[in-house]
């Protein structure tokens, strides 16, 4: 449970490590400036996702440059070639499903050392199949019990959900996941969270994540609030949503 600008500090602070978990690393990454990210590449055995939140970044995706704003969302599955870079001073977040090996390469970077893990330089081109690509406001948006859950993505990876929550929304009871890490970015307004014994108010920014067997769920603040559901692997999470709707 991490208010904001919590989490473990690499590259003197540019990107914080908010879940390392084997199905799961994210990342927070700020940049001050407009400035190369990654250039073209390809993961063989994960899928690499990204959220903006500030600013604007060009992302990649097979031989084409997209450029997305705040509320942007985009996914290169296995096998389809991707790079980023920011146009400005940019905030985003950054999905590796599963890890891949991802974080602890950040951390070697960050003390100078190579790293290495899933990832392999090619040039810019070959199939998009699989991909997302969504601007603010777009996805698949499901309404029903005083919130509109949006799928950004629905993978067996990954599924990425925005939650608009609206007055009278109370959440699932408590309960816990055998096979899948459940996460959540508050994005705007405030977030009732229980974790176990735990229970409290987080404002935008925090982060929450529940591993196997951990005890939690989640209920509106004041108001119409919004907040980033993160399962990894989806194990079914978005079909399940699109039955409720």
């Amino acid at each position: 449970m991490l208010r904001d600008g919590e989490g473990e500090s690499l590259f003197g602070g540019r990107i914080r490590l908010k879940a390392t978990f084997d199905w799961l690393c994210m990342t927070e990454t700020w940049y001050d400036r407009a400035r190369p990210g990654a250039d073209s590449h390809v993961h063989h055995h994960h899928a690499d996702s990204f959220y903006v939140l500030e600013g604007e970044m060009a992302f990649l995706v097979g031989g084409e440059e997209h450029v997305v704003g705040p509320g942007g969302c985009v996914c290169a599955p296995p096998g389809v070639v991707h790079g980023f870079r920011s146009l400005s001073a940019a905030r985003f977040l950054n999905f590796h499903t599963p890890d891949g090996g991802f974080a602890e390469h950040l951390r070697a970077r960050s003390r100078g050392e190579e790293g290495g893990f899933d990832s392999e330089d090619v040039a810019p081109g070959g199939s998009t199949d699989g991909a997302v690509l969504w601007q603010r406001g777009e996805g698949e948006a499901l309404e029903a019990n005083n919130r509109v859950a949006t799928i950004k993505i629905g993978r067996e990876e990954i599924a990425l959900i925005e939650f608009e929550l609206h007055p009278g929304f109370d959440g699932p009871g408590p309960h816990t996941h055998d096979d899948e890490v459940d996460s959540f970015y508050v994005l705007e307004g405030e977030v009732e969270f229980q974790m176990g014994d735990e229970r409290g108010p987080f404002a935008a920014g925090s982060f929450v994540s529940a591993p196997p067997g951990a005890l939690h769920t989640f209920a509106n603040g004041p108001g119409v609030n919004r907040v980033l559901n993160i399962h990894a692997p989806s194990v079914g999470f978005h079909e399940w949503l699109r039955g409720l709707s």
